[in-house]
C-alpha cells in the first residue's frame, strides 16, 4: 500500500481545492474591474498573498530562498508570467467581458497544457486524452459559435491568451520544483509580483492609493489575496508536484466554470444562458472522460513532501 505522501490522492485533493479558488478568481476579477482600480486591485491581492506565505517560508526553508542566486531568475519569471501579467490581462479583459464568458475562455487551457507539456516537459497525451481535450474545446466553441456572444478582437482576447501565460509559468515552474517546495515558489512568486506590481501602482496609479480608505475596498483584496492568490497558488502547487501537468490542468480548468457559474449568480446576479449551460455539460462529459480510468501521476518525477501546515511553537 503506498504512503501517504507518495499516493496521488494528495496531489488530487490539492487540485480540488484548487479549483474551487480558480472559481473565485473570475468572480473577484470581476468585481475589481469594475470597482477598484485595475492596478491597484492587483498590486494588492499580490502583496496580501506574499503576507500570508511569507511566515510559513521563513519558519520552513527561511526567507534566504527568496534571493537564493540559484533560484531567482526562475522565481521572478514564474511571478511575471504566472502573478504580474495574466493579473493585469484579466482584470483589463474583464472590464468588458463577464464573469461567465470569461470562464468559458478561460476553458482553452488545456490545449496550451497539452502542447506545452509535450513540448517542452515531455508529457506525451495519450490518445483518451486528446480525444476528452476535443469534447472540452467542442463545449467551448459551441458556446460562442454563431451566438455573437463575445467579441475576440478586443478586450476579451486578453482574457483568453491569459492561460497560455499560466502554463508558461508552470513549465518554469516544474523545472525548479523539487528541489524547491509548493510553500517556497508560491512565496516567491506572490512577493515578486508584489513588488512589480506596487511599483507599477505607484509610478503609474498614485492617486489609487486613496480608495484603500474604502472598507470594501479593503475586504475584496484580503478575500482575493488570501483565497484565490495564495490558497490557489499552494494547493495548485501542491497538485503539479504529484500528477501530470497535463492532466491536472484538465481536471482543474473544466471544473472552474461549473463552480463559477453558481458563484457568479450568487455574488455578480449574472445569469447563464441555455447555449453556455450545454457548453458546461459538454466540458464536464470531457472531464470525466479524461480522470475516469487513467493514471494521474506525474512521469518521472521526484515525490515531495506533503503540504502541511508548520508545527505550533515548541513542538
Amino acid at each position: 500500500m503506498p504512503s501517504r505522501r507518495r499516493s496521488p490522492a494528495a496531489g488530487i485533493a490539492c487540485a480540488a481545492i484548487t479549483t474551487i479558488s480558480g472559481a473565485l478568481l473570475p468572480i473577484v476579477t470581476r468585481y475589481g474591474a469594475t470597482h477598484i482600480d485595475p492596478l491597484l486591485f492587483c498590486a494588492g491581492s499580490a502583496i496580501v498573498a506574499a503576507a500570508c506565505a511569507l511566515p510559513i517560508l521563513h519558519r520552513s526553508d527561511g526567507l534566504g530562498l527568496l534571493l537564493d542566486r540559484r533560484y531567482r531568475l526562475a522565481l521572478a519569471a514564474i511571478a511575471i508570467a504566472g502573478t504580474v501579467l495574466p493579473s493585469l490581462a484579466m482584470v483589463h479583459g474583464m472590464q468588458r467581458v463577464n464573469a461567465v464568458s470569461a470562464v468559458l475562455l478561460l476553458e482553452t487551457e488545456p490545449v496550451y497544457s497539452l502542447i506545452i507539456a509535450t513540448l517542452v516537459v515531455g508529457e506525451a497525451p495519450s490518445p483518451r486524452q486528446l480525444i476528452a481535450t476535443a469534447v472540452i474545446l467542442a463545449g467551448i466553441v459551441s458556446a460562442f459559435w454563431g451566438g455573437g456572444a463575445i467579441d475576440l478582437s478586443g478586450t476579451a482576447l486578453l482574457v483568453a491568451l491569459t492561460p497560455l501565460m499560466w502554463q508558461l509559468s508552470h513549465v518554469i515552474t516544474l523545472r525548479v520544483m523539487p528541489p524547491l517546495r509548493p510553500i517556497g515558489v508560491t512565496a516567491a512568486r506572490n512577493t515578486y509580483a508584489a513588488m512589480m506590481l506596487a511599483a507599477l501602482t505607484v509610478v503609474y496609479r498614485p492617486t489609487a492609493l486613496s480608495e484603500l480608505g474604502h472598507l470594501s475596498v479593503i475586504g475584496i483584496l484580503l478575500a482575493t489575496g488570501a483565497i484565490v492568490y495564495f490558497i490557489g497558488t499552494l494547493t495548485w502547487y501542491g497538485a503539479i508536484n504529484r500528477l501530470s501537468l497535463s492532466w491536472t490542468t484538465a481536471l482543474v480548468v473544466p471544473g472552474v466554470p461549473v463552480l463559477s457559474v453558481v458563484f457568479a449568480a450568487l455574488f455578480l446576479g449574472e445569469r447563464t444562458s441555455a447555449r453556455q449551460l450545454a457548453a458546461l455539460a459538454l466540458a464536464v462529459a470531457g472531464i470525466l472522460g479524461l480522470v475516469l480510468g487513467t493514471d494521474p501521476s506525474r512521469p518521472a518525477a521526484a515525490q515531495i513532501e506533503a503540504i502541511e501546515a508548520p508545527a505550533p511553537p515548541g513542538a
